[in-house]
């Protein structure tokens, strides 16, 4: 494995995660719409297509809410992986560099912020971090 094939395995929760929140919008927007369908009331038999509407809008929810449950699991496994992977470094400033930037996806700023180290620094951390993931996977 290269460190590229393991930043982008890394970067899969992260993914997941952006994907998960645009189906969660995608939702929210059925949602909305389906709150705007109003009933039309008639003495007459059969009624307006309202009905037929409200029935389309609960259906797609339903479908949208299945995509999220996909999601949410896809999520649950890259996370997993992700910890799997960083548990492989020992503890430290290194698996803190990788905990916030690939599970709590944090930028490179809040970072090295939070742990005090310049941009150089920590991207050292960070390429050490990779070589030793790497290493501990090919044993």
């Amino acid at each position: 494995m290269t460190k590229e094939e393991l930043k982008e395995k890394l970067k899969g929760a992260m993914y997941a995660q952006r994907t998960l929140e645009g189906e969660l919008d995608k939702l929210q927007e059925l949602r909305n719409l389906a709150q705007k369908v109003t009933p039309a009331y008639s003495q007459s038999p059969g009624g307006s297509g309202n009905a037929q509407k409200l029935e389309n809008s609960i259906a797609k929810i339903i479908e949208q809410e299945k995509i999220i449950a996909e999601c949410c699991n896809e999520l649950c496994a890259q996370l997993a992986e992700v910890r799997v992977l960083v548990a492989l470094l020992p503890m430290g400033p290194m698996r803190l560099v990788m905990q916030r930037r690939y599970l709590n996806y944090q930028k490179w700023e809040q970072i090295m912020i939070a742990l005090n180290y310049s941009w150089r620094g920590m991207h050292k951390l960070h390429s050490k971090a990779l070589e030793m993931i790497i290493k501990a996977k090919c044993k």
